[in-house]
């Protein structure tokens, strides 16, 4: 009986999610579908919506069974979310199908078309349908599993895109998200339910979003909370959760616009957007929607983000977007080392739906050197939409005699902002750019003189250590992490044990395939504390950073810091300290700064 009352509450509370979704703020959002059940049933709804949609490709007449099993071979032949994201952002933001139309009654071969599915110009406008259907029947995939029923689905024009599955209280949301995972190793997220891009975990006091993926690649740490956006404070309830990230159009952009297609070569995946990143993102892109060029001033903003949280999803974003505003012709992203151009190129170019299975022939282009810069800054090819360069080129391009400026309206993304604000290139880059735009992104703003400032203009969005702290995204003041341990070692002998004793389900493959396509962050999130706990070498390496960067760090040989040790578990942190001041002491000994420091 307890049970049975469990389950009519979170009936109950599905209920009532359903109903504030259908009229949020008052208005009318998405239509709640209450006959749907069945998958059957969701592919005659979309069926109806895609016919009504493309009425003129049609002429009048109706898909048959044989034309629109075209239709259900393609969506059901989405191997995985990745796919289903590409699909969905189609060419250009317009999703289409093929349809080879049946013969004529005279005989004649029936027409080829291309029917739309999805028009992204038209999101939360235009002839795009938002429904919800809830207790959708999933007969078993795989023999010996149950039959399942998933609980809310929302749907855009009749293609399933954002799955919610709610718990009751007293319950948490990532039991609700484990529960997707059971349905994702049960292959139940196949048919018409391929297309789901965006997994939502629910109580009545907790809501944890993320991005669909596999079963190997499936970790709730890349779960999320929303925040508000006016003081990045985390958002508990479940009202307010759907208010501000369940709303149209707020959905549809999140499912869309705000969803990253990792294409790296090793592990393809989906990447969904954090909210800091969407905010900071849709500052920008407000501000160059209004931006005139070659009158308003260059400088747009700049956005402040910690280290570590994500910068480079975020300016990746900001870039494809600007690069489709109609009153910009070219985006330049700009690195301050030569050495980080290609490093930037090949993760901007992993990033670009428009790139081809091989990560080519996308819109983001790179510049081996200054001659081939100037031409892709004249070129009117799509694919050097996105140009990525350092900023010494851009310098050495704009001291040529020959330059002459492209008769074009750039914008300029930067990265590392901080680093780029001295001297006297950004102004001879400017000069030389008069209809340019600059957008500056920086973990750490130079406050003295109001360089930043100068350069950028107003700070446009903050996330700083305080907020990333409070998120878990990053360590707590942590700024820049330098391991003292071999990336061999690291990866080869300390990740497998730690990753199997964290999955303990996982094979060899399994953990492979994670740590090949961990990043820097990832794997120092991984990197246990009890590994340089009581490490003499770690000690050493850590004096040996010290006294090596003794003279840039410092003021005039002085310190304002402390040096803080920790050792794991219930030990006390006092012998490691002793540690560190015993090497010190053998260091120091001969030195000329001993007395400073001791």
């Amino acid at each position: 009986m307890q049970g049975r009352d469990l389950v009519n509450s979170e009936l109950d509370f599905e209920m009532e999610l359903i109903h504030h979704l259908e009229s949020i703020g008052g208005t009318k959002q998405w239509e709640y579908l209450p006959e749907v059940k069945t998958l059957d049933a969701l592919w005659m709804n979309f069926r109806s919506i895609l016919e009504r949609n493309n009425k003129e490709k049609l002429q009048g007449t109706s898909l048959s069974d044989t034309e629109f099993a075209q239709v259900k071979k393609v969506i059901c032949g989405l191997g995985s979310p990745y796919e289903a994201g590409r699909w969905i952002y189609g060419m250009n933001g317009v999703t289409q199908v093929e349809v080879d139309r049946d013969d004529k009654s005279d005989g004649s071969k029936g027409d080829h078309i291309f029917l739309t599915v999805f028009d992204q110009s038209n999101v939360g406008a235009g002839n795009t349908v938002y429904q919800i259907v809830n207790q959708i029947e999933h007969p078993r995939v795989l023999a010996g599993r149950k039959q399942r029923r998933f609980d809310t689905t929302l749907l855009i024009n009749g293609l399933p895109v954002i799955h919610i599955e709610e718990k009751f209280h007293h319950h948490d949301a990532h039991e609700a998200l484990n529960q997707i995972r059971q349905y994702i190793d049960e292959g139940q997220f196949s048919d018409i339910f391929s297309t789901v891009q965006i997994l939502v975990g629910m109580t009545p006091d907790q809501a944890l979003y993320m991005a669909n993926t596999d079963s190997e690649s499936f970790n709730t740490d890349f779960a999320f909370q929303w925040q508000r956006e006016a003081d990045s404070k985390p958002v508990w309830g479940w009202r307010e959760f759907a208010d501000l990230m369940l709303s149209i159009p707020m959905a549809h952009q999140m499912a869309t616009n705000y969803m990253i297609l990792d294409g790296d070569p090793k592990h393809k995946n989906l990447i969904v957007m954090r909210p800091y990143q969407v905010y900071a993102t849709k500052r920008v892109i407000n501000a160059l929607k209004k931006y005139t060029f070659g009158v308003d001033k260059h400088e747009v903003g700049y956005i402040w983000h910690t280290t570590g949280s994500g910068k480079t999803i975020s300016s990746f974003k900001t870039a494809w977007l600007a690069s489709r505003l109609p009153n910009v012709d070219k985006v330049v992203f700009v690195v301050d080392r030569v050495a980080l151009t290609d490093q930037t190129f090949a993760k901007y170019n992993a990033y670009d739906p428009d790139t081809d299975d091989e990560n080519n022939n996308g819109v983001v282009s790179d510049t081996a050197n200054t001659g081939v810069l100037a031409q892709k800054l004249r070129s009117k090819q799509s694919n050097n939409t996105i140009v990525v360069t350092s900023i010494q080129k851009l310098d050495r391009l704009c001291k040529r005699d020959s330059f002459v400026v492209p008769d074009k309206n750039f914008v300029f993304i930067v990265d590392e902002a901080h680093r780029s604000t001295n001297g006297d290139m950004l102004k001879r880059i400017k000069k030389g750019f008069p209809r340019s735009a600059w957008v500056g992104y920086t973990g750490t703003p130079v406050f003295d003189g109001d360089l930043t400032r100068q350069a950028f203009g107003d700070v446009l969005h903050t996330y700083t250590i305080r907020e990333a702290i409070a998120d878990g995204n990053v360590l707590g003041f942590k700024v820049d992490f330098e391991h003292t341990l071999k990336e061999a070692e690291i990866k080869d002998e300390l990740l497998p044990k730690m990753l199997e004793e964290k999955y303990p389900n996982w094979n060899e493959k399994a953990i492979n395939k994670k740590i090949a396509n961990m990043s820097p962050d990832e794997v120092d999130g991984y990197i246990d504390s009890d590994l340089y706990d009581n490490n003499a070498k770690h000690v050493e390496a850590v004096v040996d950073d010290i006294v090596r960067h003794w003279r840039n760090r410092s003021k005039e040989g002085k310190y304002s810091a402390i040096l803080t040790t920790h050792v794991g578990g219930l030990q006390a942190s006092a012998p490691m300290a002793l540690q560190y001041f015993d090497e010190f002491q053998k260091r120091m000994r001969n030195s000329s700064l001993s007395k400073r420091i001791l």
